[in-house]
């Protein structure tokens, strides 16, 4: 079979197509024809080897597979993943940008059969990511102003639609270029701001009838982050759940107890290490949303296994929208 394999850290271009023999299935496990395999940014960060959780080398990267289920190990039970059953596989230790991965029963997730592959391929990571960050972390949001940096990204695009859909007041978002600032409408946002422009914490502010945001969902990092303070009002929340800019932003104490603003940070590895029935709880409730379309996960930027290092070097360069689906 054919895989994406990683041999040394650094620029996309270490991301190598290798010919490699098809995993043999072990007790408790799966074998899965791989159909879609999900491209995060935590991904980047691994072939940097910048990420929380050491990378060992050679390594495969991809923590989430959605493919079709070829055989069951001793110990599964084969009603519940049927051959030939769509489901997820959530791989810790990666191995996604394969034909094929052998999965722990116990990480794979029976789908419904009539779920498009690639869309179900957002779930996992973007998927879990909005819906913790909404439902668990922000404390209620119903009738709240709210800022979503990056409204066109994987997990932008789901917050919106997800924060809509939990009742939340006008929602603003920011976005780099015309396209994606038209994609993060699409997906809900009642304003989008160019925050590539130096004020555009004051268009955030115009944005909502001149007063400032009531939650910030921030990504990006570095001023981005900075600035987000001085769009936030008075008694408002921060939730950090990333750093796509790579900079690191800093925030003077003082401002927290001038603005009594509050910040929380949200790592969804971690989450799931603490809190397994939480996610095991929003796992069911993205599939639901996804399952009778009140949510959507945009597929458009899709590559072919062996392009997986143009699939990196777009996503770093900003140039993607929704998720970013690698096909096996």
């Amino acid at each position: 079979m054919k895989q994406v394999q990683m041999h040394a850290y650094g620029a996309p271009e270490v991301l190598q197509l290798a010919d490699v023999d098809r995993p043999d299935v072990q007790p408790e496990t799966i074998l899965i024809e791989v159909k879609a395999a999900g491209v995060n940014f935590s991904d980047i960060l691994r072939r940097r080897n910048t990420y929380f959780m050491p990378t060992p080398l050679p390594y495969v990267l991809g923590a989430e597979a959605v493919g079709v289920v070829m055989e069951t190990g001793p110990g599964v039970d084969a009603q519940v993943y049927p051959k030939g059953s769509l489901v997820l596989a959530i791989l810790p230790q990666g191995g996604a940008y394969s034909e094929y991965v052998v999965a722990p029963a116990m990480f794979c997730v029976p789908l419904p059969p009539h779920l498009d592959a690639f869309a179900a391929s957002g779930i996992f990571v973007q998927g879990c990511t909005a819906h913790l960050l909404l439902h668990q972390v922000a404390g209620s949001i119903e009738g709240k102003t709210i800022l979503v940096h990056a409204g066109a990204s994987g997990v932008g695009s789901l917050l919106l639609q997800m924060a809509r859909l939990a009742g939340a007041g006008r929602l603003i978002s920011t976005a780099s270029t015309p396209e994606k600032r038209q994609a993060a409408q699409k997906f809900g946002a009642d304003a989008v701001v160019d925050y590539t422009q130096t004020d555009w914490p004051n268009a955030v502010i115009a944005a909502n009838g001149g007063q400032k945001v009531d939650l910030i969902l921030e990504m990006v990092g570095g001023d981005v982050y900075a600035q987000s303070f001085s769009c936030l009002a008075q008694g408002g929340s921060m939730v950090v759940y990333g750093a796509a800019s790579g900079q690191k932003g800093f925030i003077h104490s003082e401002h927290f107890v001038d603005e009594s603003h509050h910040l929380q940070g949200f790592n969804l590895a971690h989450f799931i290490g603490t809190k397994m029935d939480l996610w095991q709880a929003s796992l069911g409730a993205v599939i639901g949303m996804l399952a009778v379309g009140q949510i959507q996960v945009e597929t458009s930027y899709q590559f072919a296994l062996q392009d997986a290092m143009e699939a990196h070097r777009q996503i770093e360069a900003r140039q993607t929208i929704g998720k970013v689906v690698l096909i096996p």
